[in-house]
């Protein structure tokens, strides 16, 4: 799938922009605070309803204004189909729509338009904390296995009431009222992120051998809870429980472990291992994305070239073009030629975007 044309309003310097990008790989360079970043952070708004770099919507929206727009057509690549969704955020409201009806659940946004990020901080998903393992291995879940959001939106729902119960001082018997249907939607999440990752694992070792430096560390999942307990039993075990105030134990509290010579990688790879990884991660999950949908997501690059060194940089070209990707791809330099001029190319400046004739 790709988009068609993308309208941007309000979205930091981006006061009022419109493009028509290629289905292949589209190239914005322009200097720093041109405001390259910034339409790539409109279209995870639009893919997720909100930016890969900030928390605050409001840190996004233009000064002065009370909320932005974001709004494209998508063309499916096998039906042809075309659709119209947009998202406008204020500071305490979002509105969403799909060919002009409001959909209530932003994860209605990402299988209309799935975005795989990669940005320059993409070096946490191996060096951060344990939550941006859990989201890339729950973004696979989400668009290979439907099921797997019930589940997610249940186990959510359990934990927060039972999270509110340990705060109050809540009797044992009224915490353990969400113990079942916590073990139940847990388990089953659990599952799932194992089943992912072991495809993940297989897909991650089929393209590694193609960049210049080789890594293949190994994965394991570590579930949230001790190995010999069942998720029921663990969560009745309430004393850490009762004195954190939250519940301490299960799928939330998950880690996606990665490990070379049996030590972990991001206690012993360099950062610029750590980000070649994470970028070899990334590109893995466009793979078993198409594998499922038989069309690639589309792809957000920021500032490729200053990642990698020049044959990687070479093998991601590469890749991209063979899977016919559409890619949104951002650098300081105009790098079209190493594209081999397959491209189509964007000059930011200011604020504006003008697309450049060959």
């Amino acid at each position: 799938m790709h988009l068609t044309s993308l309208d941007v309003s309000a979205v930091r310097n981006l006061s009022s922009v419109g493009i028509q990008p290629g289905p292949g790989v589209n190239l914005f360079y322009g200097v720093n605070g041109a405001g390259k970043t910034s339409l790539l952070e409109a279209i995870s708004i639009l893919s997720t309803g909100r930016s890969f770099r900030a928390g605050k919507i409001s840190t996004v929206i233009s000064s002065d204004l009370d909320h932005l727009v974001v709004g494209a057509s998508v063309e499916d690549s096998i039906t042809l189909n075309n659709s119209r969704i947009g998202i406008q955020r204020a500071k305490n409201e979002t509105t969403a729509r799909i060919d002009g009806v409001n959909v209530k659940r932003l994860s209605m946004l990402a299988s209309a338009l799935p975005c795989v990020i990669i940005s320059t901080s993409n070096h946490e998903l191996v060096e951060g904390g344990p939550s941006e393992r859990r989201s890339f291995l729950d973004w696979l879940l989400f668009h290979v296995e439907p099921q797997f959001l019930n589940f997610a939106q249940r186990y959510r729902s359990a934990l927060q009431q039972r999270n509110a119960a340990l705060r109050k001082g809540a009797s044992d018997d009224l915490v353990a009222l969400w113990h079942s249907e916590l073990a139940e939607a847990g388990q089953r999440i659990t599952e799932g992120r194992k089943r992912i990752l072991q495809e993940f694992s297989t897909v991650l070792s089929d393209n590694s051998h193609q960049f210049n430096e080789t890594l293949t560390p190994l994965f394991s999942y570590r579930a949230g809870w001790p190995e010999d307990l069942s998720l029921e039993d663990a969560l009745a075990r309430l004393d850490h429980c009762r004195r954190r105030g939250i519940t301490t134990v299960g799928p939330h509290r998950a880690d996606l472990v990665i490990k070379t010579n049996g030590q972990e990688a991001r206690y012993v790879y360099s950062r610029g291992q750590q980000k070649l990884l994470a970028i070899q991660m990334r590109l893995a999950q466009v793979d078993m994305f198409t594998r499922f949908h038989q069309q690639p997501p589309i792809v957000l690059f920021d500032d490729l070239p200053s990642e990698l060194d020049e044959q990687a940089r070479r093998y991601v070209f590469r890749y991209l073009e063979e899977r016919r990707v559409q890619v949104f791809l951002t650098s300081v330099d105009d790098v079209s030629k190493e594209l081999q001029n397959a491209c189509d190319l964007f000059h930011v400046k200011q604020g504006k975007i003008e697309k450049v004739l060959y």
